[in-house]
């Protein structure tokens, strides 16, 4: 099989993963910390912080969705 990696390759890619995940957890945590923006690094940050406000948003409405079903479940 040509096309399947080798052991050397799936070790490069899982660092290159570990990187990419450590560059991020450090610009989240400078951007957390600081509560400042610190552009052009923190970009990716900013990003997931705005993904994690929305997704918040989401959760509480849908929370709110279920306790009216069960409020109108109990009136009925």
């Amino acid at each position: 099989m040509p096309d399947s990696p080798d052991h050397k390759d799936i070790w490069h890619e899982l660092n290159q993963a570990r990187l990419d995940i450590a560059e991020l957890r450090g610009m989240v945590k400078m951007h957390f910390e600081d509560s400042s923006h610190h552009i052009p690094p923190c970009r990716p940050a900013a990003d997931m912080q705005k993904m994690i406000m929305s997704s918040l948003a989401a959760a509480v409405v849908a929370l709110l969705a279920a306790v009216g079903n069960v409020i109108v479940a109990v009136v009925k």
